[in-house]
Protein backbone atom coordinates (compact mmCIF):
# COMPACT_ATOMS: atom_id res chain seq x y z
CA UNK A 1 0.00 0.00 0.00
CA UNK A 2 2.53 2.22 0.64
CA UNK A 3 4.54 1.47 -2.85
CA UNK A 4 1.36 2.09 -4.40
CA UNK A 5 0.75 5.25 -2.18
CA UNK A 6 4.05 6.63 -3.01
CA UNK A 7 3.71 5.47 -6.80
CA UNK A 8 0.84 8.00 -7.06
CA UNK A 9 2.33 10.63 -5.58
CA UNK A 10 5.30 10.90 -7.76
CA UNK A 11 3.55 10.25 -10.67
CA UNK A 12 1.22 13.03 -9.13
CA UNK A 13 4.64 15.25 -9.01
CA UNK A 14 5.50 14.41 -12.83
CA UNK A 15 2.11 15.33 -13.97
CA UNK A 16 2.50 18.63 -12.03
CA UNK A 17 5.89 19.71 -13.22
CA UNK A 18 4.53 18.38 -17.05
CA UNK A 19 1.46 21.10 -16.59
CA UNK A 20 3.94 24.07 -15.87
CA UNK A 21 4.41 26.49 -18.77
CA UNK A 22 8.42 26.00 -20.13
CA UNK A 23 8.69 29.88 -19.46
CA UNK A 24 7.80 29.32 -16.30
CA UNK A 25 10.73 27.30 -15.43
CA UNK A 26 12.90 30.30 -16.88
CA UNK A 27 14.47 32.50 -14.47
CA UNK A 28 15.04 35.36 -16.49
CA UNK A 29 17.70 37.65 -15.27
CA UNK A 30 17.22 40.74 -17.75
CA UNK A 31 14.86 42.44 -20.36
CA UNK A 32 15.88 42.96 -23.64
CA UNK A 33 13.66 45.39 -25.39
CA UNK A 34 14.06 45.52 -29.57
CA UNK A 35 12.80 48.33 -32.05
CA UNK A 36 10.33 46.94 -34.36
CA UNK A 37 8.94 48.61 -37.47
CA UNK A 38 5.27 48.10 -37.29
CA UNK A 39 3.63 48.28 -40.37
CA UNK A 40 -0.06 48.07 -39.21
CA UNK A 41 -0.42 44.80 -41.20
CA UNK A 42 -3.88 43.34 -40.65
CA UNK A 43 -3.99 40.17 -38.13
CA UNK A 44 -0.28 40.94 -37.16
CA UNK A 45 0.71 42.04 -33.32
CA UNK A 46 4.24 43.17 -32.98
CA UNK A 47 4.36 42.47 -29.66
CA UNK A 48 3.06 38.80 -29.69
CA UNK A 49 4.00 37.35 -32.73
CA UNK A 50 5.31 34.06 -34.01
CA UNK A 51 8.86 35.64 -34.92
CA UNK A 52 8.78 37.24 -30.99
CA UNK A 53 7.75 33.71 -29.47
CA UNK A 54 10.34 31.86 -31.68
CA UNK A 55 13.24 34.53 -30.55
CA UNK A 56 11.98 33.99 -27.06
CA UNK A 57 12.19 30.08 -27.12
CA UNK A 58 15.24 29.51 -29.06
CA UNK A 59 17.36 32.93 -27.83
CA UNK A 60 15.93 34.35 -24.80
CA UNK A 61 15.05 31.20 -22.60
CA UNK A 62 18.57 29.69 -23.47
CA UNK A 63 20.09 32.66 -22.15
CA UNK A 64 17.79 33.69 -18.77
CA UNK A 65 16.79 37.06 -21.30
CA UNK A 66 12.67 38.25 -21.69
CA UNK A 67 12.46 39.47 -24.88
CA UNK A 68 10.05 42.79 -25.63
CA UNK A 69 9.72 43.82 -29.32
CA UNK A 70 8.65 47.87 -29.01
CA UNK A 71 6.74 48.20 -31.85
CA UNK A 72 7.53 51.63 -33.81
CA UNK A 73 5.60 53.07 -37.21
CA UNK A 74 7.53 52.61 -40.10
CA UNK A 75 6.51 55.78 -41.40
CA UNK A 76 6.90 57.20 -38.67
CA UNK A 77 9.95 56.17 -37.03
CA UNK A 78 12.53 58.96 -37.14
CA UNK A 79 10.18 61.21 -35.22
CA UNK A 80 9.21 58.30 -32.99
CA UNK A 81 12.90 58.00 -32.14
CA UNK A 82 13.78 61.26 -32.16
CA UNK A 83 11.45 61.69 -29.16
CA UNK A 84 12.17 58.06 -27.31
CA UNK A 85 16.00 59.30 -27.47
CA UNK A 86 15.32 62.32 -25.97
CA UNK A 87 13.21 61.27 -23.36
CA UNK A 88 15.58 57.92 -22.67
CA UNK A 89 12.68 55.24 -23.18
CA UNK A 90 13.96 54.41 -26.36
CA UNK A 91 14.10 50.40 -26.82
CA UNK A 92 17.55 48.57 -26.23
CA UNK A 93 18.09 47.95 -29.46
CA UNK A 94 17.30 50.56 -32.07
CA UNK A 95 16.54 50.69 -35.81
CA UNK A 96 16.40 53.78 -37.81
CA UNK A 97 16.83 54.69 -41.66
CA UNK A 98 17.12 58.16 -40.23
CA UNK A 99 21.23 58.78 -40.50
CA UNK A 100 21.10 62.23 -39.35
CA UNK A 101 19.28 61.22 -36.04
CA UNK A 102 22.24 58.98 -35.56
CA UNK A 103 24.67 61.28 -36.39
CA UNK A 104 23.29 63.76 -34.05
CA UNK A 105 23.00 61.44 -31.15
CA UNK A 106 26.78 59.94 -31.90
CA UNK A 107 27.82 63.96 -31.61
CA UNK A 108 26.37 64.20 -28.32
CA UNK A 109 27.82 60.89 -26.81
CA UNK A 110 24.48 59.26 -27.09
CA UNK A 111 25.35 55.90 -28.58
CA UNK A 112 27.52 52.77 -26.85
CA UNK A 113 30.70 52.03 -28.48
CA UNK A 114 30.48 48.46 -29.43
CA UNK A 115 34.06 47.07 -30.68
CA UNK A 116 34.95 45.47 -27.43
CA UNK A 117 30.84 43.48 -27.26
CA UNK A 118 31.22 42.80 -31.05
CA UNK A 119 34.75 41.11 -30.50
CA UNK A 120 33.60 38.58 -27.87
CA UNK A 121 29.97 38.49 -28.68
CA UNK A 122 29.55 39.10 -32.12
CA UNK A 123 31.75 36.45 -34.43
CA UNK A 124 28.60 35.82 -36.30
CA UNK A 125 27.71 39.49 -37.04
CA UNK A 126 31.40 39.68 -38.52
CA UNK A 127 30.62 36.99 -40.81
CA UNK A 128 27.23 37.99 -42.33
CA UNK A 129 28.34 40.96 -42.81
CA UNK A 130 31.74 41.31 -43.98
CA UNK A 131 34.34 43.69 -42.69
CA UNK A 132 34.22 46.51 -45.29
CA UNK A 133 30.36 46.62 -44.25
CA UNK A 134 30.41 46.49 -40.41
CA UNK A 135 32.88 49.30 -41.19
CA UNK A 136 30.35 51.87 -42.36
CA UNK A 137 29.39 51.72 -38.79
CA UNK A 138 32.70 53.37 -37.59
CA UNK A 139 33.16 56.99 -36.80
CA UNK A 140 35.33 59.27 -35.24
CA UNK A 141 33.50 62.06 -33.92
CA UNK A 142 36.08 63.54 -32.03
CA UNK A 143 38.63 63.87 -34.73
CA UNK A 144 41.50 62.22 -33.04
CA UNK A 145 42.00 60.13 -36.69
CA UNK A 146 40.86 56.81 -34.36
CA UNK A 147 37.01 55.09 -35.69
CA UNK A 148 35.11 53.69 -32.98
CA UNK A 149 31.88 51.26 -34.08
CA UNK A 150 29.28 52.94 -33.12
CA UNK A 151 26.07 51.29 -35.56
CA UNK A 152 26.01 47.72 -37.19
CA UNK A 153 24.82 48.48 -40.97
CA UNK A 154 22.31 45.35 -41.60
CA UNK A 155 22.56 44.10 -44.37
CA UNK A 156 20.94 44.77 -47.58
CA UNK A 157 20.67 42.11 -50.24
CA UNK A 158 19.14 43.42 -52.83
CA UNK A 159 20.18 46.90 -53.93
CA UNK A 160 17.41 47.72 -56.38
CA UNK A 161 14.77 50.49 -54.77
CA UNK A 162 11.87 52.59 -56.85
CA UNK A 163 9.95 50.69 -59.38
CA UNK A 164 7.07 52.37 -61.84
CA UNK A 165 3.71 50.52 -62.72
CA UNK A 166 0.91 50.72 -65.38
CA UNK A 167 -1.66 48.95 -66.08
CA UNK A 168 -1.57 46.57 -68.91
CA UNK A 169 -5.37 46.33 -69.17
CA UNK A 170 -5.71 49.74 -70.07
CA UNK A 171 -2.67 49.91 -72.35
CA UNK A 172 -4.56 47.13 -73.93
CA UNK A 173 -8.10 48.89 -74.14
CA UNK A 174 -6.10 52.17 -75.56
CA UNK A 175 -3.72 49.81 -78.30
CA UNK A 176 -0.91 51.31 -76.67
CA UNK A 177 2.65 49.63 -76.31
CA UNK A 178 4.65 49.90 -72.78
CA UNK A 179 5.88 53.55 -72.28
CA UNK A 180 9.10 54.04 -72.97
CA UNK A 181 9.62 57.61 -72.79
CA UNK A 182 8.05 60.35 -70.78
CA UNK A 183 6.23 61.43 -73.81
CA UNK A 184 4.67 58.06 -74.04
CA UNK A 185 3.63 57.91 -70.64
CA UNK A 186 1.99 60.91 -70.98
CA UNK A 187 -0.10 59.95 -73.71
CA UNK A 188 -1.31 56.91 -72.42
CA UNK A 189 -2.25 59.03 -69.45
CA UNK A 190 -4.24 61.34 -71.10
CA UNK A 191 -6.04 58.49 -73.21
CA UNK A 192 -6.66 56.91 -70.18
CA UNK A 193 -8.54 60.02 -68.59
CA UNK A 194 -10.25 60.78 -71.51
CA UNK A 195 -11.62 56.93 -71.87
CA UNK A 196 -12.66 56.71 -68.23
CA UNK A 197 -10.77 53.88 -67.63
CA UNK A 198 -11.16 53.48 -63.81
CA UNK A 199 -14.57 54.89 -63.87
CA UNK A 200 -15.82 57.95 -62.33
CA UNK A 201 -12.72 58.40 -60.24
CA UNK A 202 -10.56 57.39 -63.01
CA UNK A 203 -6.82 58.92 -61.28
CA UNK A 204 -4.26 58.40 -63.82
CA UNK A 205 -1.40 59.56 -62.11
CA UNK A 206 -0.97 58.48 -58.46
CA UNK A 207 0.72 60.57 -55.99
CA UNK A 208 0.68 61.68 -52.38
CA UNK A 209 2.89 63.59 -50.74
CA UNK A 210 4.95 61.40 -48.20
CA UNK A 211 5.80 63.84 -45.60
CA UNK A 212 8.64 62.09 -43.43
CA UNK A 213 10.79 61.70 -47.02
CA UNK A 214 9.07 64.47 -49.75
CA UNK A 215 11.99 63.92 -52.33
CA UNK A 216 11.68 59.99 -52.45
CA UNK A 217 9.29 60.09 -55.92
CA UNK A 218 10.46 63.50 -56.66
CA UNK A 219 14.36 63.13 -57.07
CA UNK A 220 13.53 60.12 -59.90
CA UNK A 221 11.53 62.56 -61.56
CA UNK A 222 13.60 65.29 -61.49
CA UNK A 223 16.63 63.60 -62.60
CA UNK A 224 15.13 63.03 -66.05
CA UNK A 225 15.13 66.43 -66.55
CA UNK A 226 18.51 67.53 -65.02
CA UNK A 227 21.32 68.56 -67.82
CA UNK A 228 24.05 66.34 -65.92
CA UNK A 229 26.74 68.27 -67.96
CA UNK A 230 25.82 71.42 -65.97
CA UNK A 231 26.36 69.14 -62.80
CA UNK A 232 29.26 68.81 -60.98
CA UNK A 233 29.95 66.04 -58.66
CA UNK A 234 30.12 68.29 -55.79
CA UNK A 235 27.14 69.88 -56.69
CA UNK A 236 25.13 66.97 -56.52
CA UNK A 237 26.61 65.70 -53.19
CA UNK A 238 25.89 68.97 -52.13
CA UNK A 239 22.57 68.59 -53.06
CA UNK A 240 21.88 65.14 -51.59
CA UNK A 241 18.64 66.59 -49.53
CA UNK A 242 17.12 69.44 -51.80
CA UNK A 243 16.76 67.96 -55.38
CA UNK A 244 14.57 70.72 -56.49
CA UNK A 245 17.49 73.16 -56.66
CA UNK A 246 19.24 71.00 -59.82
CA UNK A 247 18.96 72.62 -63.39
CA UNK A 248 15.68 71.11 -64.51
CA UNK A 249 13.84 70.50 -61.40
CA UNK A 250 11.30 73.75 -61.95
CA UNK A 251 10.73 72.43 -65.14
CA UNK A 252 9.17 68.87 -64.06
CA UNK A 253 6.80 70.29 -61.33
CA UNK A 254 5.55 73.07 -64.24
CA UNK A 255 4.73 69.47 -66.15
CA UNK A 256 3.25 67.92 -62.83
CA UNK A 257 1.24 71.02 -62.54
CA UNK A 258 0.05 71.02 -66.04
CA UNK A 259 -0.98 67.37 -65.06
CA UNK A 260 -2.99 68.20 -62.18
CA UNK A 261 -4.80 71.27 -63.71
CA UNK A 262 -5.78 68.18 -66.56
CA UNK A 263 -7.00 66.02 -64.12
CA UNK A 264 -4.40 63.56 -64.45
CA UNK A 265 -2.85 64.31 -61.02
CA UNK A 266 -5.13 62.95 -57.93
CA UNK A 267 -6.55 65.93 -56.54
CA UNK A 268 -5.94 65.49 -52.79
CA UNK A 269 -2.68 64.55 -53.21
CA UNK A 270 -1.57 67.44 -50.66
CA UNK A 271 -4.08 65.86 -48.50
CA UNK A 272 -4.68 62.43 -48.31
CA UNK A 273 -1.42 61.94 -47.28
CA UNK A 274 -1.84 58.29 -45.44
CA UNK A 275 -1.76 55.33 -47.61
CA UNK A 276 -5.30 53.66 -46.64
CA UNK A 277 -6.90 56.30 -49.41
CA UNK A 278 -4.29 55.54 -51.78
CA UNK A 279 -4.51 51.81 -51.04
CA UNK A 280 -8.42 52.04 -51.50
CA UNK A 281 -8.48 53.65 -54.67
CA UNK A 282 -5.35 51.40 -55.82
CA UNK A 283 -7.42 48.27 -55.21
CA UNK A 284 -10.55 49.17 -56.49
CA UNK A 285 -8.69 49.78 -60.00
CA UNK A 286 -9.28 53.66 -60.17
CA UNK A 287 -5.46 54.61 -60.63
CA UNK A 288 -3.47 54.09 -63.84
CA UNK A 289 0.30 54.28 -62.70
CA UNK A 290 2.09 54.31 -59.43
CA UNK A 291 5.48 54.28 -58.01
CA UNK A 292 6.70 53.05 -54.75
CA UNK A 293 9.18 49.97 -54.26
CA UNK A 294 10.51 47.98 -57.17
CA UNK A 295 8.01 45.03 -55.99
CA UNK A 296 5.21 46.59 -54.26
CA UNK A 297 2.41 45.55 -56.33
CA UNK A 298 3.46 41.80 -55.65
CA UNK A 299 4.54 42.19 -51.71
CA UNK A 300 2.70 38.76 -50.08
CA UNK A 301 1.75 41.77 -46.98
CA UNK A 302 -0.16 44.07 -49.19
CA UNK A 303 -0.68 42.50 -52.99
CA UNK A 304 -1.85 45.27 -55.25
CA UNK A 305 -2.17 43.16 -57.78
CA UNK A 306 -4.16 40.41 -56.53
CA UNK A 307 -6.47 42.70 -54.16
CA UNK A 308 -7.03 44.77 -57.54
CA UNK A 309 -8.19 41.69 -59.72
CA UNK A 310 -10.74 40.54 -57.47
CA UNK A 311 -12.04 44.33 -57.91
CA UNK A 312 -11.52 44.48 -61.43
CA UNK A 313 -11.22 41.14 -63.28
CA UNK A 314 -8.73 41.09 -65.99
CA UNK A 315 -6.29 44.15 -64.31
CA UNK A 316 -2.55 43.87 -63.94
CA UNK A 317 -0.09 45.80 -63.21
CA UNK A 318 3.55 45.95 -65.22
CA UNK A 319 6.17 47.93 -64.62
CA UNK A 320 7.62 50.25 -66.82
CA UNK A 321 10.97 52.08 -67.53
CA UNK A 322 9.70 55.68 -69.29
CA UNK A 323 11.63 58.00 -67.15
CA UNK A 324 14.31 58.70 -69.62
CA UNK A 325 16.72 61.43 -69.24
CA UNK A 326 15.43 64.18 -71.91
CA UNK A 327 19.17 65.11 -72.60
CA UNK A 328 21.01 61.77 -72.68
CA UNK A 329 17.74 59.18 -72.54
CA UNK A 330 19.15 57.10 -69.35
CA UNK A 331 16.52 56.14 -67.04
CA UNK A 332 18.30 57.16 -63.59
CA UNK A 333 17.54 54.82 -60.59
CA UNK A 334 18.84 55.45 -57.16
CA UNK A 335 20.10 52.34 -55.88
CA UNK A 336 20.75 51.85 -51.84
CA UNK A 337 23.97 51.27 -50.49
CA UNK A 338 24.73 47.76 -49.25
CA UNK A 339 24.26 49.60 -45.87
CA UNK A 340 21.02 49.13 -44.66
CA UNK A 341 19.34 50.12 -41.76
CA UNK A 342 21.33 51.41 -39.02
CA UNK A 343 21.21 49.40 -35.77
CA UNK A 344 22.56 50.63 -32.72
CA UNK A 345 22.14 51.27 -28.45
CA UNK A 346 21.83 53.73 -26.55
CA UNK A 347 24.49 55.06 -23.84
CA UNK A 348 22.83 54.73 -21.00
CA UNK A 349 21.68 51.03 -21.70
CA UNK A 350 23.40 49.18 -18.90
CA UNK A 351 26.54 46.73 -20.00
CA UNK A 352 24.79 43.83 -19.34
CA UNK A 353 22.42 44.70 -20.99
CA UNK A 354 24.37 45.98 -24.04
CA UNK A 355 25.85 42.37 -24.37
CA UNK A 356 22.84 41.13 -24.32
CA UNK A 357 21.66 43.30 -27.40
CA UNK A 358 24.84 42.13 -29.45
CA UNK A 359 24.28 37.98 -28.57
CA UNK A 360 20.52 38.54 -29.74
CA UNK A 361 21.84 40.25 -33.17
CA UNK A 362 24.79 37.69 -33.66
CA UNK A 363 21.71 34.60 -32.87
CA UNK A 364 19.75 36.58 -35.62
CA UNK A 365 23.18 36.38 -37.90
CA UNK A 366 23.06 32.53 -37.70
CA UNK A 367 21.52 31.17 -41.08
CA UNK A 368 18.98 28.51 -39.20
CA UNK A 369 17.88 31.52 -37.04
CA UNK A 370 17.59 34.24 -40.03
CA UNK A 371 16.25 31.65 -42.19
CA UNK A 372 13.22 30.76 -39.34
CA UNK A 373 12.71 34.63 -38.75
CA UNK A 374 12.17 35.39 -42.24
CA UNK A 375 10.06 32.57 -43.73
CA UNK A 376 8.28 31.03 -40.79
CA UNK A 377 6.68 27.49 -40.74
CA UNK A 378 6.68 25.05 -43.70
CA UNK A 379 3.10 24.07 -44.24
CA UNK A 380 1.77 27.40 -42.82
CA UNK A 381 3.72 30.28 -44.22
CA UNK A 382 5.12 28.68 -47.11
CA UNK A 383 4.72 25.07 -48.75
CA UNK A 384 8.26 22.95 -48.62
CA UNK A 385 11.24 23.02 -50.11
CA UNK A 386 12.66 22.81 -53.67
CA UNK A 387 15.65 20.99 -53.97
CA UNK A 388 17.93 24.17 -53.75
CA UNK A 389 16.51 24.26 -50.01
CA UNK A 390 14.26 27.63 -51.13
CA UNK A 391 10.83 27.77 -49.84
CA UNK A 392 8.38 27.83 -51.94
CA UNK A 393 4.70 28.35 -52.23
CA UNK A 394 4.67 31.29 -49.62
CA UNK A 395 1.58 32.32 -48.62
CA UNK A 396 0.00 35.61 -48.56
CA UNK A 397 -0.24 37.14 -45.03
CA UNK A 398 -4.06 37.41 -45.49
CA UNK A 399 -3.77 33.43 -45.96
CA UNK A 400 -1.90 32.40 -42.87
CA UNK A 401 -3.54 32.45 -39.30
CA UNK A 402 -3.10 35.51 -37.11
CA UNK A 403 -0.72 33.43 -34.75
CA UNK A 404 2.16 32.49 -37.47
CA UNK A 405 1.37 36.25 -39.39
CA UNK A 406 4.81 37.87 -39.26
CA UNK A 407 6.65 40.44 -41.47
CA UNK A 408 10.60 39.25 -42.28
CA UNK A 409 12.50 42.97 -42.99
CA UNK A 410 10.21 44.05 -39.81
CA UNK A 411 12.09 41.46 -37.40
CA UNK A 412 14.97 39.58 -39.04
CA UNK A 413 16.13 43.35 -39.51
CA UNK A 414 20.09 42.46 -40.21
CA UNK A 415 19.22 41.07 -43.40
CA UNK A 416 17.20 43.73 -45.22
CA UNK A 417 16.00 41.77 -47.99
CA UNK A 418 15.70 37.32 -47.64
CA UNK A 419 19.31 35.50 -47.93
CA UNK A 420 19.95 32.18 -48.35
CA UNK A 421 23.50 31.92 -48.28
CA UNK A 422 24.60 33.06 -51.49
CA UNK A 423 23.70 35.80 -54.10
CA UNK A 424 22.88 33.05 -56.43
CA UNK A 425 20.01 31.44 -54.16
CA UNK A 426 18.88 34.79 -52.80
CA UNK A 427 18.16 35.93 -56.42
CA UNK A 428 16.34 33.12 -57.14
CA UNK A 429 14.05 33.50 -54.56
CA UNK A 430 13.63 37.40 -55.58
CA UNK A 431 12.00 35.70 -58.45
CA UNK A 432 10.11 32.74 -57.40
CA UNK A 433 9.04 34.59 -54.20
CA UNK A 434 6.32 36.07 -56.27
CA UNK A 435 4.61 32.96 -57.51
CA UNK A 436 2.72 33.78 -60.36
CA UNK A 437 4.43 37.18 -61.20
CA UNK A 438 8.04 36.22 -61.68
CA UNK A 439 8.29 37.67 -65.01
CA UNK A 440 7.07 40.83 -64.18
CA UNK A 441 9.09 40.93 -60.86
CA UNK A 442 12.18 40.16 -62.55
CA UNK A 443 11.23 42.41 -65.44
CA UNK A 444 11.11 45.23 -62.60
CA UNK A 445 13.84 44.37 -61.30
CA UNK A 446 16.09 44.73 -64.52
CA UNK A 447 14.53 48.28 -64.73
CA UNK A 448 15.34 49.29 -61.16
CA UNK A 449 18.82 48.76 -61.75
CA UNK A 450 19.44 49.98 -64.89
CA UNK A 451 21.47 53.17 -65.20
CA UNK A 452 21.91 53.25 -61.13
CA UNK A 453 23.45 55.29 -58.94
CA UNK A 454 24.28 54.58 -55.43
CA UNK A 455 22.73 56.72 -52.51
CA UNK A 456 24.55 59.21 -50.83
CA UNK A 457 25.65 59.06 -47.08
CA UNK A 458 27.79 60.95 -44.70
CA UNK A 459 30.93 59.41 -43.15
CA UNK A 460 30.62 62.25 -40.33
CA UNK A 461 28.09 63.70 -38.52
CA UNK A 462 26.76 66.93 -40.50
CA UNK A 463 25.73 69.29 -37.36
CA UNK A 464 23.60 71.18 -40.24
CA UNK A 465 21.44 68.60 -40.91
CA UNK A 466 20.69 67.83 -37.67
CA UNK A 467 19.72 71.30 -36.73
CA UNK A 468 18.16 72.28 -39.73
CA UNK A 469 16.55 68.76 -41.57
CA UNK A 470 13.31 69.11 -39.93
CA UNK A 471 12.36 72.71 -40.70
CA UNK A 472 13.73 71.86 -44.54
CA UNK A 473 11.53 68.76 -44.94
CA UNK A 474 8.56 70.85 -43.85
CA UNK A 475 8.71 73.56 -46.31
CA UNK A 476 9.65 70.73 -48.72
CA UNK A 477 6.42 69.45 -48.40
CA UNK A 478 4.86 73.03 -48.13
CA UNK A 479 6.67 73.33 -51.71
CA UNK A 480 5.32 70.30 -53.48
CA UNK A 481 1.79 71.15 -52.38
CA UNK A 482 2.20 74.70 -53.31
CA UNK A 483 4.12 74.53 -56.97
CA UNK A 484 1.54 71.72 -58.20
CA UNK A 485 -1.74 73.27 -57.36
CA UNK A 486 -1.13 76.62 -58.25
CA UNK A 487 -2.45 78.34 -60.45
CA UNK A 488 -0.20 77.92 -63.53
CA UNK A 489 -0.16 81.62 -64.29
CA UNK A 490 1.25 82.18 -60.85
CA UNK A 491 3.82 78.91 -61.10
CA UNK A 492 7.08 80.71 -61.49
CA UNK A 493 6.29 83.46 -58.58
CA UNK A 494 5.05 80.37 -56.52
CA UNK A 495 8.20 78.54 -57.00
CA UNK A 496 10.84 81.44 -55.99
CA UNK A 497 8.90 82.02 -53.00
CA UNK A 498 9.08 78.55 -51.63
CA UNK A 499 12.54 77.49 -52.61
CA UNK A 500 13.51 80.44 -50.91
CA UNK A 501 11.65 79.78 -47.91
CA UNK A 502 13.11 76.50 -48.02
CA UNK A 503 16.72 78.00 -48.27
CA UNK A 504 15.60 80.34 -45.33
CA UNK A 505 14.36 77.46 -43.22
CA UNK A 506 18.16 76.13 -43.36
CA UNK A 507 18.69 74.65 -46.45
CA UNK A 508 21.81 77.09 -47.55
CA UNK A 509 23.41 75.76 -44.01
CA UNK A 510 22.75 72.08 -44.95
CA UNK A 511 24.11 72.44 -48.56
CA UNK A 512 27.16 74.41 -47.62
CA UNK A 513 28.06 71.39 -44.94
CA UNK A 514 27.55 68.58 -47.41
CA UNK A 515 29.53 70.25 -50.04
CA UNK A 516 32.26 71.13 -47.47
CA UNK A 517 31.75 66.75 -46.38
CA UNK A 518 32.05 66.33 -49.80
CA UNK A 519 35.33 68.51 -50.42
CA UNK A 520 37.00 66.50 -47.26
CA UNK A 521 36.72 63.22 -48.66
CA UNK A 522 33.75 62.06 -46.25
CA UNK A 523 31.30 60.94 -48.21
CA UNK A 524 29.54 57.45 -49.82
CA UNK A 525 27.71 57.07 -53.07
CA UNK A 526 28.25 57.60 -56.74
CA UNK A 527 27.62 60.50 -59.41
CA UNK A 528 25.45 59.44 -62.56
CA UNK A 529 27.42 62.04 -64.28
CA UNK A 530 26.97 62.23 -67.97
CA UNK A 531 26.64 59.31 -70.51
Amino acid sequence: MKKMLSLVMALALILSCLCLPASAEVAYTQTLRVEVFDRSIAGLNIEDCWQLHYAQENFGDPNGIKIEFVPVSRWEEGDILTTQFSGKTAPDICVTYNGDLVNAAIADDGVKVLDDLIAEYGQNIKAFLGETLLAYGAQDPDGDGVKSQYTIPARRISVVNQGAFVRADWLAALGMEEPKTIEDLEKYLYAAKEANLGGDMTIPFSYAIFTSNPMFAMRHYINAFVDFSQVTEEDWFALKDNPEFLPGAQEMFKMLNKWYHDGILYENFAIDTDSTIGDTYMTMGNFGYFLQQYDQPWRTDKNYQSEMAKNVPGAEWIPVNCWANKYDGRTLHDNYDAAGLTVFIPYWVSDETAKAAIMYLDWMCQPENLFALQNGTEGINYEGLNENGLPVGAKPTEEVPDENKLHAGDVAFMSNGYFFGDDEKNAAYVAMSFPGYEENVAKSVLYAGSDAWTQISFTVPIEAATDYSATVITKQNELIAQVIACDPADFDAVWAEYTQAILDAGAEEVIAAYRQAYLDGNYRGTFPGTK
